[in-house]
This record gives structure tokens, C-alpha cells and sequence, in this order.
């Protein structure tokens, strides 16, 4: 392996060095956005909640209107990346990371082509590649998140489309303004997610909160792992939004994604918590979802 080796792709069923990696231009995900995605947490060369991720992104598929290859071609291409990055590595990573991204097929016409009423082919790019992921910085003092009114349109909110424009503006002028991430809110100010992970909180007696996943916000993987494991436990979940207007109702919160797991958040906008007296919770939490994980 060379020093500048950045990962492995694997493009409609074959192998080929990241860099190397390239698809039509006539791809309707690189000229309209007409693609789902999902990423993907490896740990020990084995794939993590591949049937939640694959179940997910067949329902986003579907709605839009994207032909998904059977699970047991596509999880055969995605088993066949890991194990070429682990190949290509020098020592197996902590994190790594698989994004697979399914795309409308080869079109330059807006409009979907159909033959007998089928959806035209797709193409499909999965990505592995080893990550860092937050800093042990991170982990332990938090992040700081700037509110950013949620301007998408409502379709996308619940399918995991790769039309991410303003979600990465939203996090570049919360940077540019010193914070970490963008935390959208809704019409009805409440707290919805962030950029690129659901959003959690707690209130004074350690009950876990979320936005409900029916039009708010994604429907998480990691999330919904962490609320099977918390019902096991003595402690509670509730599907409450926390209202933009009444942050100080929670003493702490955090996001929540597959590659990062639980990141504490230390501030959103003027608004502090206290992130080692809510350690305790944070630890537990942390122990909850990699119980789920294993």
C-alpha cells in the first residue's frame, strides 16, 4: 500500500482504486441530483445494521423512483469493498466507512425514460475508505451547533437523497461563523436535525428526546438502534421536539450518527450545557448503542 492510499469504489459491480473511479457524465445523479445514498459503519471487516440501511434505502428508492439492485448483489458488491480496503491497508481501522450511492442511470433528459413501464437501470457506486471521524476533542468537550431555518423541500426530509446543496451551505456559514454544524429548525421552530445527523436531548430527569421521523427529520439507523437498546434499560425514550424558543428545557443534548456515533454538543447558538455534568449519561448512552452495534 502506498502512503496516498485513499480508499476503494466499487462501480456497478467492479473494483477499481479510488482515484481511478469514474462514471458517465450523463449520470442522472451527477445532473439532477437523481440519487439516494446511505453510509455505512465497518468494524471488524463486517458490515453494521446492513438490513436497516438496505431497508431504508429501499423505501428512499422507491420514492424516488430509482430501480435498487437485489440486497444479495448489492451486499456482495459492498462485502467485496471492504475487504479490498482491508487488502489495501496497512492495519485494519477503527472507523471505516461504506457509502453506497444509487443513482437514476444515464439520462441527459429530466424526465425518466421507461421501457415497458420499468425503470431504466441504475448505477451504483460504493465507496470504503478508512475515517477519523470527530476528535477525542470532540468526544469529550462537544460541539457547537448555529440554528438554520429548515428550507428543504418537504419530500427530501425523509428519504436520504443525495440533493445535499443547502444542506452544505447551511454548514458552511455556521463554520464560517465559528460553530461546528448547522441544527435546523422547522416552521413551528421546533429543533429538527442537523446537516448530517439526528439531533438528541435530555431533560432534568434524564429522559432521551428526539423529533418524531415522520416528516421532521431522517429516519436514523444509529437512532433507532439507540432507542431499541434504551427500552431494555431502566431508562426512557420519548418522541418530543425541543422548541426553538425553549432550549434551556434541556440540560443537554448531542447528535447522533452511524460513523460518529454520539457527539455532545456544548453549545447551540448563545445557549450552553454543562457537558461533564451530563457525563454520566453521555457514557451510558454510548454503552447502549455499542451493546446495539455488536
Amino acid at each position: 500500500m502506498t502512503k496516498n492510499y485513499s480508499g476503494v469504489s466499487c462501480i456497478n459491480g467492479i473494483i477499481f482504486p479510488l482515484e481511478e473511479a469514474k462514471i458517465p457524465i450523463s449520470d442522472r445523479g451527477f445532473l439532477f441530483g437523481h440519487a439516494i445514498f446511505e453510509t455505512i459503519l465497518v468494524k471488524s471487516n463486517l458490515i453494521v445494521s446492513w438490513k436497516n440501511h438496505y431497508t431504508r434505502m429501499k423505501i428512499s428508492c422507491e420514492s424516488a423512483l430509482i430501480r435498487l439492485p437485489e440486497e444479495s448483489i448489492l451486499k456482495d458488491w459492498c462485502q467485496q469493498c471492504v475487504d479490498k480496503n482491508l487488502e489495501l491497508s496497512e492495519k485494519e481501522s477503527d472507523k471505516v466507512q461504506l457509502r453506497i450511492i444509487v443513482t437514476g442511470g444515464n439520462s441527459f433528459d429530466l424526465a425518466i425514460k421507461k421501457d415497458n413501464d420499468q425503470l431504466p437501470n441504475s448505477n451504483v457506486i460504493i465507496i470504503c475508505r478508512n475515517v477519523a471521524g470527530p476528535s477525542k476533542v470532540q468526544y469529550e468537550k462537544g460541539i457547537a451547533l448555529k440554528c438554520a431555518p429548515d428550507l428543504r423541500a418537504q419530500g427530501l426530509i425523509d428519504i436520504k437523497s443525495c440533493s445535499y446543496l443547502y444542506n452544505l451551505m447551511c454548514l458552511e456559514l455556521a463554520r464560517k461563523e465559528g460553530y461546528d454544524d448547522a441544527l435546523f429548525y422547522n416552521n413551528a421552530n421546533h429543533i429538527t436535525e442537523s446537516t448530517s445527523a439526528n439531533f438528541i436531548w435530555f431533560d432534568r430527569n434524564n429522559v432521551t428526546h428526539s423529533a418524531s421521523f415522520k416528516g421532521s427529520c431522517l429516519a436514523g439507523t444509529t437512532l433507532s438502534k439507540l432507542i431499541e437498546g434504551i427500552q431494555k434499560t431502566n431508562l426512557h425514550f420519548s418522541w418530543k421536539e425541543l422548541n426553538l424558543n425553549n432550549i434551556a428545557d434541556a440540560t443537554g443534548c448531542g447528535i447522533i450518527s452511524s460513523i460518529r456515533g454520539i457527539v455532545p454538543v456544548n453549545k447551540i447558538d448563545e445557549n450552553c450545557f454543562d457537558i461533564h455534568a451530563q457525563k454520566e449519561i453521555f457514557e451510558t448512552l454510548n454503552r447502549i448503542l455499542q451493546e446495539q452495534m455488536n
